[in-house]
């Protein structure tokens, strides 16, 4: 039972990490994401081709894997809030892609708990 266990865990960190590069470029028009786990691949996703932004401030959450996923391509990546220069990176994608997931994910965003907080003095 135990060694299910221990398969089942390695399995799910393996492919939860196959979506994660290790690079990350963003400029107007795509994102080039290169030395994923166990992979020397590169994907280059284009920005119109954005069909869903998910995950951690993307839904209102401090902390969480956020995701990218391209509609035309059938393919998604991933980052954490802790990736170097990742505000940056989040107010670039939320600059860049098409109106409708803007607006829905700044309704997700405004709607959770997470409020700036405000020094009455």
């Amino acid at each position: 039972m135990s060694l299910f266990i221990i398969y089942y865990l390695n399995k799910s960190y393996i492919n939860f990490y196959k979506l994660v590069p290790y690079k990350i470029e963003i400029d107007d028009e795509k994102i080039i994401c290169s030395n994923f786990l166990f992979r020397d691949k590169t994907v280059t996703i284009l920005i119109k081709d954005i069909e869903s932004i998910s995950g951690g401030i993307f839904e209102g959450k401090y902390r969480g894997l956020m995701k990218v996923c391209d509609g035309k391509n059938k393919l998604c990546i991933g980052f954490f809030d802790r990736l170097k220069n990742s505000g940056k990176l989040v107010t670039l994608i939320l600059s860049k892609v098409d109106k409708k997931i803007y607006d829905k994910t700044i309704e997700q965003i405004q709607s959770s708990k997470i409020r700036p907080e405000t020094k009455n003095k």
